[in-house]
């Protein structure tokens, strides 16, 4: 394998990650206090611009195939991961951080954590 190949499956790991910890984060997956109410109005923010974020990336993805070459990690772990966690998210409005948005975020989260593991197990040193 290349220090390319090498290169871009780091950023992409780096990628999913962040998308990982920011849902952890959110739903209280990583041990942390579950934002309460004193929180909910920046919980509400954080949420709509992690579902923003995830929105825009997965439609780039699209927009990328058609403009330029995307590396192989992008292809088959960045974009589906993204998609799927777009669609999960699509499915209500998630306006709310509420339980039912919490089920939809730990969703996404299993798909991120799906190809996320694909890829570190093809790169465990990154």
């Amino acid at each position: 394998m290349s220090s390319n190949e090498r290169s871009e499956a780091r950023s992409v790991i780096l990628r999913l990650r962040r998308y990982r910890d920011r849902i952890d984060d959110l739903t209280g997956v990583d041990g942390t206090a579950d934002a309460g109410a004193p929180a909910a109005p920046t919980a509400q923010r954080r949420l709509a611009s992690l579902k923003n974020d995830i929105d825009h990336d997965s439609h780039e993805c699209e927009i990328g195939k058609r403009r330029a070459v995307q590396s192989d990690s992008e292809q088959m772990f960045l974009w589906p991961a993204l998609r799927e966690a777009a669609g999960v998210m699509e499915e209500s409005s998630l306006r709310l951080l509420d339980a039912r948005a919490k089920d939809k975020l730990r969703a996404a989260r299993a798909h991120i954590l799906k190809y996320l593991k694909q890829l570190e197990g093809l790169y465990p040193t990154l």
